[in-house]
């Protein structure tokens, strides 16, 4: 998500509000999660945001995103005067806390017992909450990163702005010529590769299956989207991005990618800046990581807390498949609350809102691909 100055957000008007964002994710469940950045944000300890109505974003039933002007630039004028060095410092330890939490959850999340009873839902519920909180570091960062700056340049601070030595675009980038090259190097050209998948080496087909395994979480907002995690998606990536192309030329475009670090905060400086710096450069890295973080959650921790739970659901709806739990929100999903009937009538009107299919690249069992089947 791009750094957005409050000008370029539209302003409320009663009944004819336009969304920020348009249909940004249609599945139910991680609608509902979106229900939870208000709470989650009041942890943040901004200034002016104590309740959950003074968050600026809520998503409707249709998977637009929609944000308050007036409560935006209430923020951006409460910022400014509580940057202190402490608050500063503050606010760089819960919003890396608040990521790295988010990793963590999602990997210890299928190492406890689901023999333990209630422990698969607790940790749905756990994650969930996690995944809220960086969400709503999501909607702040349509504003906040750009309140730093113009803090810094306030404070006399005329340095380029702190981003990160080498962007997450750049190395997934790198990575994926890296595959390329390693695919080339065992005779499986992109076209090659596009043609026989899945039916290639081992070699070949390892090589692919390591590459998603490493960059789950890469990928559209949307979790039933494709992305980094979908060895087909990125057969078909790596055809569209390299099929008859110089890889010299390649090589030297992606050199460029390896920028020199930003020179780093130095004692020299004053410790407000230093502060500003640092805080700004986390959110500027954030950017292009926000949708990273709660995407790998999705499948590296809530997938196979679905498919135990599913297991759970079968003793009372014998039909049910994992991908029915996408169409529950989280608080039916995690107190037992499963209709049959709810959970066709949300799945029926998925299914045939064609242009959100079609402009997501959801395909018909694009859903059971992901969740697998009992």
């Amino acid at each position: 998500m791009e750094v957005t100055g409050i000008d370029n957000i539209a302003s409320p008007s009663t009944g004819s509000m336009q969304p920020y964002r348009q249909h940004i994710i249609g599945l139910p469940l991680q609608r509902s999660l979106f229900g939870l950045t208000g709470r989650a944000a009041t942890t943040i300890g901004f200034p002016g945001l104590s309740s959950e109505l003074d968050f600026p974003a809520r998503l409707d039933e249709n998977g637009d995103l929609f944000l308050d002007r007036s409560q935006v630039a209430a923020l951006t004028r409460a910022l400014p005067s509580w940057f202190t060095p402490e608050t500063l410092e503050l606010m760089h330890m819960k919003h890396a806390a608040a990521c790295d939490g988010l990793v963590e959850e999602s990997e210890n999340a299928v190492r406890v017992p689901a023999s333990l009873d209630g422990a698969v839902s607790k940790l749905a519920e756990n994650l969930a909450n996690r995944m809220a909180l960086v969400l709503a570091y999501g909607v702040l960062s349509k504003f906040v990163p750009d309140v730093l700056l113009r803090a810094l340049a306030d404070a006399g601070d005329d340095q380029p702005p702190p981003f990160p030595a080498k962007s997450a675009g750049a190395e997934l980038m790198q990575d994926t010529f890296a595959l390329y090259q390693a695919c080339c190097a065992l005779n499986y050209t992109p076209q090659r590769l596009q043609q026989e998948w899945p039916c290639v080496s081992s070699e070949v087909f390892q090589l692919v299956r390591e590459f998603c395994h490493r960059q789950t979480g890469f990928g559209p907002l949307a979790w039933d989207s494709p992305g980094f995690e979908d060895p087909s998606y990125v057969v078909r990536l790596l055809h569209s991005a390299f099929d008859e192309v110089n890889a010299e030329q390649v090589r030297r475009r992606l050199s460029f990618a390896k920028r020199s670090a930003v020179a780093r905060s130095t004692c020299e400086e004053p410790t407000k800046i230093a502060a500003l710096r640092r805080v700004l450069g986390f959110w500027l890295d954030f950017l292009e990581r926000e949708t990273w973080y709660v995407r790998r959650a999705f499948y590296v921790g809530m997938i196979p807390l679905l498919q135990e739970l599913a297991a759970g659901y079968r003793q009372k709806i014998p039909a049910l498949q994992p991908a029915d739990l996408l169409f529950l929100d989280i608080r039916e999903l995690t107190t037992g609350i499963a209709d049959p009937a709810v959970i066709h009538t949300r799945r029926q009107r998925y299914m045939t809102n064609t242009e959100y299919l079609s402009f997501r690249g959801v395909d018909p069992s694009r859903l059971t691909t992901m969740l697998g089947t009992l």
